[in-house]
């Protein structure tokens, strides 16, 4: 009988005497597209002057997932550290687990607003899916299709942190698509574009949320969604445009090489602080 209580004494000691979970302020960024976004960039290839970009960020989470459009969704389980490998090629290259081998651009966009949030936790909810069109899979008009998918995993990704005692607020977006949209017009690409930030401003109860636009990759075929996605930038209130300029390709005119992917998130960092106020 002593033996039972000093047990239970013990262990209410411990209850009592343990450090309380820590509850941090998140700043929160969703990154959402098709390939370029979900990122063909290979892991491998950070070596030398990347390497650095090849280790986890611990102080930078990341909740990813994939659609069930293209084959079996993974994603990551919840928050996990900011790595290489958050990123689903469709198909019969569709990896089996996770982390994967190829990465897409959140991996230097994370680390550039942990540079400039320095007060505060940076968390990214990655969802994206090669070979997806704005006009058919993202288009919130469209039932069936990416948009309640993408929606219920962003929400259910911010209740992750709400759940664990954290706070947050969600402060910007970044988007790379359009390749699949190519044979629109581009006033057909700039109404389907704009539509779709504000729909994503109003079903996540962000009116003014910051929408980082990334250009889609030069190959000659491909001038009217770079055209709209100006253009949208322009007009849309707190929209920015992220030019592909100098950026290179891995396939001859499609998916951004590692490097490029690399120079395409800090890229993306530098329009996302500006539009922030932060430096």
């Amino acid at each position: 009988m002593r033996s039972t209580k000093w047990a239970a004494l013990c262990a209410l000691t411990v209850l009592l005497t343990a450090a309380p979970v820590r509850a941090d302020p998140f700043e929160v960024f969703i990154v959402a597209g098709q390939s370029n976004c979900d990122g063909r960039g290979a892991a491998a290839a950070l070596t030398g002057k990347l390497a650095k970009w090849a280790k986890p960020q611990d102080d930078v989470l990341i909740a990813y997932s994939c659609s069930k459009l293209r084959g079996p969704i993974l994603d990551s389980g919840g928050f996990k550290p900011l790595q290489p490998g958050w990123s689903v090629a469709p198909g019969k290259n569709r990896p089996t687990k996770l982390p994967s081998d190829t990465f897409g651009p959140e991996v230097s966009f994370g680390r550039g607003m942990a540079d400039r949030l320095k007060d505060k936790k940076v968390a990214l909810i990655k969802f994206a899916e090669g070979g997806t069109s704005l006009a058919k899979d993202w288009n919130p008009e469209v039932k069936d299709r990416l948009y309640p998918a993408f929606l219920d995993f962003t929400k259910k990704s911010l209740k992750e942190l709400k759940d664990k005692g954290h706070t947050y607020t969600l402060r910007g977006m970044i988007w790379h698509q359009g390749e699949s949209d190519a044979t629109l017009t581009a006033d057909e690409y700039q109404k389907l574009l704009s539509a779709f930030i504000g729909r994503v401003r109003t079903d996540l109860d962000a009116p003014d949320l910051p929408f980082g636009i990334g250009e889609v990759f030069d190959n000659g075929k491909r001038d009217t969604i770079r055209a709209a996605q100006k253009a949208t930038a322009e007009k849309v209130k707190g929209a920015f445009f992220v030019s592909a300029d100098k950026l290179k390709t891995s396939d001859m005119g499609t998916h951004f090489d590692a490097a490029s992917q690399i120079e395409l998130g800090e890229r993306f960092a530098a329009g996302m602080a500006k539009a922030i106020g932060a430096r």
